[in-house]
């Protein structure tokens, strides 16, 4: 059994807990300023330990933790784990600029510490499959990419005006808190960006700084292009991507675990459905947690893997604070 600490027990804090108790792997213990929070977690969960503020915990008595505070503690948080030579994955966004991030990143690659960034989606077996097509080739050169992802971010969090989600510092709005889980895919599948194109505000959303809606163009070094729509107040739960390539189109979609192919203009399409079962997205969601629970601990034992790394996590947060600075300019934004 391996001994992790869970720095943060709020919304996402508790989806991590509940993802590594089910690896039937681990002892948990956590790290909550909050008192109510703390308490709630102590009640609902198997918890070892549980400390206030991380300056307090032994961190030499861990084998690994888990980073799920706000965004801007990202930082400073990873790096007493680094400093403590202690392996972690983090939430993402990786922070909310870019201060401290090459000094993380650097440390971390010094100390050979296993290290990994929770971009949860990679691991929808959909997206696998549909990665291995991209990358085997077997519907050509991918050339331009459609994504599509909105929900009512106020149903699945009622308290979206009173956490994170409302302040800009914290890593709050469409872009950082939705739209970064598109751009890991885009970049996964499609390399590095070179140019960044983007509009956003707030349309619906009441009582927060951020933008509940985004609209971003990508140009990649490949010459290939892609578009993001985000808006977080629509009622139909929407999450699909679409590669346009040489020989064929590929399309996810999230909320139904499919995958689809039409390789001619008479519209059929092969398609493959990984979910059997009737489970929500918000379901669904959840159950990658415990997927990518157990894919750390054994990225902590040396296995390999298909995780984000802090490398990814950095070049995906300067395209998210690329189409901010590109709004704000009114201009394209290059890397």
């Amino acid at each position: 059994m391996k001994r992790v600490l869970i720095v943060g027990a709020g919304g996402i804090g508790g989806r991590h807990i509940r993802g590594f108790l089910k690896t039937g792997r681990v002892e948990l213990s956590i790290c909550e300023p909050h008192d109510e929070r703390r308490s709630a977690a102590l009640k609902s969960y198997e918890i070892t330990s549980t400390w206030a503020d991380i300056c307090e915990v032994p961190l030499d008595r861990f084998d690994a933790a888990v980073i799920s505070a706000p965004a801007h503690s990202h930082i400073p948080i990873a790096q007493k784990l680094t400093d403590a030579r202690l392996p972690f994955l983090t939430e993402k966004p990786l922070s909310v600029s870019l201060d401290g991030v090459d000094e993380l990143i650097e440390a971390v690659n010094k100390g050979n510490l296993p290290v990994r960034v929770g971009y949860v989606n990679r691991l929808r077996p959909w997206i696998r499959a549909a990665h291995a097509h991209v990358v085997e080739g077997s519907i050509g050169d991918v050339r331009l990419a459609y994504a599509n992802v909105s929900q009512d971010f106020r149903k699945y969090r009622p308290d979206y005006a009173s956490i994170y989600y409302a302040r800009k510092a914290m890593g709050g709005g469409a872009i950082l808190d939705c739209a970064t889980h598109v751009v890991d895919l885009l970049l996964w599948f499609m390399g590095p960006v070179s140019e960044v194109f983007a509009m956003y505000d707030q349309l619906v959303f009441e009582n927060v700084e951020c933008e509940d809606t985004a609209l971003i163009c990508l140009r990649f070094a490949s010459g290939a292009m892609a578009q993001i729509n985000v808006n977080q107040f629509q009622k139909p739960n929407v999450a699909q991507i679409e590669f346009v390539a040489a020989q064929a189109n590929l399309s996810i979609d999230n909320g139904t675990g499919t995958l689809s192919i039409v390789s001619d203009d008479s519209g059929d399409e092969r398609s493959e459905t990984f979910i059997d079962d009737n489970r929500t997205p918000l379901e669904i969601h959840e159950s990658m947690f415990a997927v990518q629970a157990d894919m750390f601990l054994d990225v902590v034992d040396g296995q390999a893997d298909h995780l984000a790394t802090l490398e990814e996590a950095r070049e995906n947060l300067r395209v998210c604070l690329a189409a901010k600075r590109s709004y704000q300019e009114r201009a394209m934004a290059k890397l």
